[in-house]
């Protein structure tokens, strides 16, 4: 699709503020990064290859969908070394720009926060079928509550996320209270750190951002199919045409797929559908609209906790089914979104978007995981609770523009937002269902109780205003100055009565600042000053105050980076970190407080791209010293529980020239030791390291481009527990093998 393109008068680099100190080294290291100056695209002829085979590429990147309009993979990998960074395996998943960190499309070089884009290719490629899985793509984002049949939630930096504010489908609200299929996600956008001046009230760890395929310039059909061991299978088409004139186009993807986990009797079926569709209204206008529906029914598998004497159950099989057959996992998701971009003239445009989602689902969950003894006997519990709901609404009016000041540009977005969200649950039945062992669990037969009909629990209203000014003055330097201004009202309700329980409304302004230096056109330094709010925790149900809502949290942060674009497509970056934040926990009197404070000091690294024509690297590392501060007596100077102090994650790839077409992989994950109690006291989840191969082979048969794809994750069959928290222990997915096949015309 062609849009009118505008000329764009300065090309100069974004972002950031504060830390000094780490400026100076910083420059010093960039110097010798940079030696070989990367080459600039258009001096790129890989990618104007690569522009001839998927005609239309560049217009669909200028609203924002780069790498959407891939039509045919490419065959002769080895010829790929300095493709366009469209996240494309021929390019080494490198991504040119992302839109999570702020009101547009930005070039990562130029953004002042550390973001990770992980493309369509890359999860296709190395097996990623949920949140869960992230945690092998990049360091800082850590798999938690990634139970089978369940959600997944990661944690990034060491914090949680919140489902229901720290996850963005196109850049708008959603909640993630449920599984999300990745069939029709051309990438997922990772912002690491706080992001109040995007979101408004969020949690610190950072941004999840579904990034949906658009349709291409010319048609696509793809299928795919994909099986692994465990009988899990998984059909998936996507389609996509687009009329003559190129002003309307259409893109389906649908899937359907017997979900079969590795923990035996996890089973369940999934359906899943979606539409997305854009119109070129004028030469200046645009018009984009995606409906997503998904259907899953599955048996979810218990969380498991340390037994009476502190320590982490022995030689537990990963495989072990602690549920029961009858207790299912049902969630029906629907989403619509869309967007309005109009172009006022060349320097001001302005941008409308929202979306509407609900979801409903039936919470069926056997808790086999109370008083645990050593020789495994354990209570279990039963909490139904029919009928919920999460049902919100979200809309953004964005103005973009350009002007000057004297000696200074300025880029300027300005707006505001607004977000309601409905929830409704009943009080449930919670109580005991029997006793059982979890070494040989027992079959417990189903009481089918009663439990009350779901009411209106609780009800969020935000609205929001924000400004933000990127100021250039000269060539290398731009200040990032930016606030925003939110309003939250929310309620909870009893569910009984009716009656309104809690409620708080709080008035709050945000401040961000970055300052961003570019001594070279591939290099860029930064440092960063952002706060954020989030709202308070609620008590837990086994609380001596339960279900009661503790005030909004403040939280800041500063950060410094470095990020380079090397010679033949590497890209490094390198990030600084101090994240401070309120602490809430269950203190010795039972009462759910907020006490002291969390502070994570960390550093990353990433290096992503080619390292020749035959080698791609992909990898990360946190290093991360995370401490309770000035909290109660017990707990001052612990570690938060399930935040390790290293990770690294690295994927490699290796086409050789002497064989065309095929591509070999290797992956390595390491998580170092965690604390399972806030008070640091029982046995600690040990450190572990994971590996997994594989292979892939591209081929053309006929029409078709073919691709085979083959891999054994875990390889040594390694035990381990991928979450460590007090009352939420998973073991880790044994050693798996899987196989697809990906047929494109």
């Amino acid at each position: 699709m062609k849009i009118k393109r505008h000329s764009r008068k300065h090309d100069t680099p974004l972002q950031l503020t504060p830390i000094a100190q780490v400026l100076q080294a910083a420059l010093l290291l960039s110097v010798a990064l940079a030696a070989s100056p990367a080459r600039a695209e258009d001096e790129d002829p890989a990618a104007e290859a690569q522009a001839a085979v998927s005609s239309g590429r560049e217009e669909d990147e200028q609203q924002g969908t780069a790498g959407s309009a891939t039509l045919l993979p490419t065959l002769t990998v080895n010829a790929a070394a300095d493709s366009a960074p469209d996240g494309s395996a021929a390019s080494g998943y490198r991504v040119k720009s992302a839109s999570v960190a702020g009101f547009s499309e930005q070039d990562l070089l130029d953004t002042p926060f550390s973001v990770k884009v992980l493309s369509a290719d890359l999860m296709k490629n190395h097996n990623v079928k949920t949140l869960s899985d992230l945690d092998k793509l990049d360091a800082s984002v850590t798999s938690s509550i990634a139970n089978p049949g369940w959600y997944s939630t990661p944690s990034i930096r060491g914090f949680s996320l919140d489902n229901t504010v720290n996850f963005r489908y196109n850049g708008q609200m959603m909640v993630n209270l449920q599984a999300t299929g990745m069939e029709n996600k051309e990438r997922i956008e990772v912002l690491k750190g706080l992001s109040a001046m995007q979101t408004g009230f969020a949690g610190p760890g950072g941004l999840i951002n579904y990034v949906t395929k658009r349709p291409t310039a010319a048609p696509l059909t793809e299928i795919n199919y994909y099986v692994n061991e465990f009988d899990n299978t998984r059909g998936h088409v996507d389609i996509s045409r687009r009329t003559n004139d190129g002003r309307f186009g259409l893109r389906i993807n649908a899937a359907t797929e017997e979900e079969r986990s590795y923990v035996r009797s996890v089973d369940g079926e999934r359906r899943f559908f979606a539409l997305a569709a854009d119109a070129l209204l004028s030469p200046d206008t645009i018009l984009e609209f995606d409906v997503e529906y998904e259907r899953r029914e599955q048996n979810g598998q218990p969380f498991l906790e340390a037994d009476a004497n502190g320590k982490l159950p022995s030689g537990f099989d990963s495989r072990t089914f602690l549920g029961q057959s009858w207790a299912r996992y049902p969630t029906e998701y629907t989403m619509v979104s869309g967007k309005l971009k109009h172009f006022i003239n060349d320097d001001w445009s302005f941008t409308f978007d929202g979306n509407w989602s609900k979801l409903r689902r039936e919470q069926n969950m056997v808790w086999s995981h109370w008083g645990i003894q050593e020789n495994g006997d354990s209570v279990t519990d039963l909490y139904y609770s029919p009928d919920q709901e999460a049902n919100p609404i979200n809309a953004r009016l964005t103005i973009n523009g350009r002007f000057d000041t004297g000696p200074f540009n300025h880029e300027l977005a300005f707006g505001g937002m607004m977000h309601r969200l409905k929830q409704r649950w009943g009080d449930g039945y919670f109580d005991f269902l029997g006793n059982s062992n979890i070494y040989n669990p027992v079959s417990i037969a189903d009481p089918s109780p009663d439990a009350p009909d779901a009411r209106l629990a609780r009800r969020v209203e935000e609205d929001g205003i924000f400004l933000y000014d990127v100021i250039s003055f000269g060539e290398s330097w731009k200040l990032h100055l930016g606030g925003r201004y939110s309003m939250r009202d929310e309620r909870t309700y009893d569910t009984t009565t009716g009656d309104r329980d809690e409620q708080y409304k709080e008035y709050v302004y945000t401040p961000s600042y970055a300052l961003v230096y570019k001594p070279q056109s591939n290099v860029s330094l930064y440092v960063s000053y952002i706060e954020g709010l989030e709202q308070g925790g609620t008590a837990p149900p086994n609380a001596a105050n339960p279900n009661q809502q503790l005030s909004p949290l403040l939280s800041e942060q500063w950060e410094a980076g470095l990020k380079v674009e090397l010679a033949r497509g590497l890209n490094f970056d390198v990030a600084l970190f101090r994240i401070e934040k309120p602490f809430e926990f269950k203190n010795s009197d039972n009462y759910y407080v907020k006490d002291g404070e969390r502070r994570h000091e960390g550093l990353e690294l990433s290096l992503t791209g080619k390292a020749s024509p035959e080698w791609t690297i992909f990898a990360s590392a946190m290093f991360l010293d995370a401490e309770l501060m000035d909290a109660s007596e017990d707990i001052d100077g612990n570690r938060p529980s399930d935040t390790p102090a290293r990770r690294f994650s690295a994927i490699t790839e290796y086409s050789p020239r002497q064989l065309n077409g095929w591509t070999f992989t290797g992956s390595w994950t390491y998580n170092g030791a965690r604390h399972v109690h806030a008070d640091n006291k029982g046995e600690s989840a040990e450190s572990y390291d994971v590996f997994g191969l594989g292979a892939r082979y591209e081929t053309k048969i006929g029409p078709a481009y073919t691709t085979v794809r083959l891999n054994l994750d875990n390889v040594f069959d390694k035990n381990y527990w991928s979450s460590a928290e007090r009352y939420g222990l998973v073991a880790g997915a044994p050693r798996t093998a899987s196989a697809s096949l990906s047929v494109r015309f």
